[in-house]
């Protein structure tokens, strides 16, 4: 067995166990929709529609870009054991391969995981350098570069984001504070704009990285005991971000692009499928004491207490997903109770039946807009 087929091997394996275990975390997006997974596939081939249209709308341009590139990212930062051979990794350092072949191996296996994210822009780009090979050469340069400075700096940017992924770069300013400070402004920004902003943050965090959590300086307890189970085993939290980030994405260019009057249900559902995804972390944390129940037993806490703590440490998480979807303002006064009455409701299906969660804010959210119609 050559060195690349040892490492496909454990990649392929690795990722069937991580697709199982994938139905069992927190993200109830895919227990919401089955096809979910499947779906994430198609939406890289409907964005670079509008990616490579160097007469797309602005801000459609901006979120889509900001899409891309954060389910990028995401997905291939889901893989990162997977892709690593982590698993293996002693193992490997002992085979007798030299750092070229590893390195082949390595990119060989991005390009593989990344699949339609990277391979999507490059067949774009090749097919019209192709197609327009006379129109390309015979105009002025600069009408060359504004033809292909959309979908070329798609590909850079997507190759770096799955580079990084699997390394322990976080991009913290690129594709999330810049985004959602920009947001407001969409509208206003060229697409030259938004892939230099985008390019320049990049630059900015690799000089400034995010400081390191020490949790040294945390009491022993529950809240040390979860923190450090995130910082170590971070996937269903990292996933959590990435969907709620897509629905407010995909959400606000769907809700901006239909008539006044749909706006509201369509509000309404998006604000349903937000709580029930941020309110599921709480079913982390009630796995976890399921796993560990000695050690929870052993703590000097009453089971009242431990839920509480499990409640706050899951309204901590919450915060600043609240605070982006208040920020993005995609939402209106009707649809913020609906999402605090939903995550209440998901809450307590979790800590009450937790094999069937979903049908408290599915019956609450259907008993919440009928009262609404009622009465409005």
């Amino acid at each position: 067995m050559r060195y690349w087929q040892f490492r496909l091997k454990i990649y392929q394996q690795a990722l069937k166990e991580w697709l199982d275990s994938l139905r069992q975390v927190s993200a109830a997006i895919v227990a919401l929709f089955p096809m979910a997974l499947s779906a994430l596939l198609f939406l890289p081939l409907l964005a670079l529609g509008v990616l490579a249209d160097t007469s797309a709308n602005t801000e459609l341009y901006f979120y889509t870009l900001w899409g891309y590139l954060l389910l990028s990212f995401g997905w291939v930062s889901m893989q990162k054991e997977a892709i690593n051979a982590t698993s293996y990794a002693l193992y490997d350092r002992s085979l007798p391969v030299s750092r070229g072949v590893r390195r082949t191996a390595q990119a060989g296996l991005l390009i593989y995981a990344a699949n339609v994210f990277i391979l999507g822009p490059l067949a774009v780009l090749l097919s019209m350098l192709y197609s327009n090979t006379d129109a390309l050469l015979h105009s002025p340069w600069m009408f060359s570069v504004a033809q292909l400075m959309p979908i070329t700096g798609l590909l850079l940017l997507t190759a770096y984001y799955i580079v990084i992924a699997c390394g322990g770069q976080r991009p913290w300013l690129s594709l999330g504070m810049l985004p959602l400070i920009s947001s407001p402004f969409a509208s206003q920004l060229t697409q030259s704009a938004c892939l230099l902003g985008v390019t320049t943050a990049i630059f900015a965090e690799r000089l400034l990285p995010l400081p390191t959590l020490r949790l040294s300086g945390f009491p022993v307890g529950l809240w040390r005991f979860y923190l450090q189970h995130d910082l170590r085993r971070g996937k269903p939290s990292l996933l959590r971000a990435v969907v709620v980030l897509l629905l407010l994405i995909s959400g606000n260019i769907f809700v901006s692009n239909i008539n006044q009057e749909a706006q509201g249900p369509a509000g309404a559902v998006i604000a349903v499928i937000l709580a029930v995804v941020i309110a599921t972390k709480l079913l982390e944390l009630k796995s976890l004491q399921t796993r560990y129940s000695y050690y929870f037993f052993s703590l000097p806490l009453t089971r009242r207490q431990q839920v509480i703590t499990m409640l706050v440490y899951a309204g901590v998480f919450a915060a600043p997903m609240f605070a982006a979807i208040a920020f993005i303002g995609s939402l209106s006064g009707p649809h913020w109770a609906l999402l605090f009455i939903t995550y209440s409701a998901t809450q307590l299906g979790i800590l009450t039946k937790p094999d069937y969660y979903l049908v408290f804010p599915l019956i609450t959210s259907i008993l919440t807009l009928l009262t609404y119609l009622l009465v409005f």
